[in-house]
């Protein structure tokens, strides 16, 4: 039977990265990923770098394809060419507001990549070509009618490349509390004030890009605190069996992407049906 190991990286330079790795927690004195570090650890699933990291060179998680989870560094500048090319796995990514660079097909064939949050003002020019190249997204983008282009005139790539990358940055504006969730430092407070002026019901709302409850996103977002994940479905308790267009619950979510959420969400849910229990109990008494 196979023991998932648990590696901790120091970015050491002869420290060689093993080949069955399941796990990885990057160490606070890293500061950069260097190219081809995790290249083809194809058992890796879940990646958890410390906040001093400010670069992920060219190649460093290319053709992981189990890897479903990665929480990125707070601080991260940097994404090289193909960094995390052919991750088959992913579904979603929360890059943090301080990325300035992001290199050419980053995502390329990250087929089930569904939802990347980029900054709301990184330089587009500082964002190289098809950066998600072959994704789910390119679908959902497609419907929408903005396509990338490979070839013909350079002049008319470049500027399909400029109306993706404009679209991917203001696909959620039409629903601002999906932004608001999706943000890598979202609040509690944020959170209860926006349920405050739009009302309850707004954790129902689902958006018609990515077929998500504010809830779904919530629990993908590695950032977000249990008490932020608390605040909103108890909110409305109905938002935690929500389905999405791929018949999944928020709950399903933040298992793979904020355990700390899945606790709350699974002890809201006990406690709620603790309180349902003795509320029928009382009335069989009375």
């Amino acid at each position: 039977m196979r023991v998932n190991f648990k590696l901790w990286h120091l970015g050491l330079d002869d420290k060689e990265v093993p080949e069955d790795v399941t796990h990885v927690i990057v160490d606070d004195s890293v500061r950069t990923i260097k190219e081809e570090t995790f290249r083809d650890c194809k058992l890796l699933v879940s990646i958890i770098m410390g906040d001093n990291v400010k670069r992920i060179e060219q190649l460093a998680f290319c053709d992981c394809r189990f890897l479903r989870f990665i929480r990125l560094s707070e601080t991260l500048e940097y994404i090289g060419w193909c960094a995390f090319a052919g991750c088959r796995s992913l579904e979603a990514l929360f890059l943090p507001p301080t990325l300035k660079y992001i290199g050419r097909e980053a995502f390329w064939y990250c087929r089930s990549l569904r939802l990347l949050v980029l900054p709301n003002d990184i330089n587009l020019s500082n964002i190289g070509k098809w950066i998600i190249r072959d994704t789910y997204i390119c679908q959902i983008a497609r419907a929408g009618g903005v396509e990338y282009e490979y070839n013909g005139d350079v002049s008319i790539i470049n500027e399909s490349v400029r109306q993706f990358h404009e679209w991917l940055i203001h696909d959620m504006e039409e629903t601002p509390f999906h932004k608001l969730c999706c943000d890598s430092f979202v609040t509690t407070k944020e959170i209860n004030d926006y349920l405050i002026e739009n009302g309850n019901d707004s954790a129902l709302q689902i958006d018609k890009i990515h077929g998500m409850t504010p809830l779904h996103m919530l629990a993908m977002n590695p950032y977000a605190s249990a008490d932020c994940i608390a605040s909103l479905f108890n909110s409305n308790m109905e938002a935690v069996f929500c389905l999405d267009n791929k018949e999944r619950t928020p709950i399903d979510y933040a298992r793979d992407n904020n355990v700390r959420g899945c606790i709350a969400m699974s002890t809201g849910m006990c406690n709620h049906r603790n309180s349902l229990r003795s509320v029928s109990q009382s009335e069989y008494q009375t």
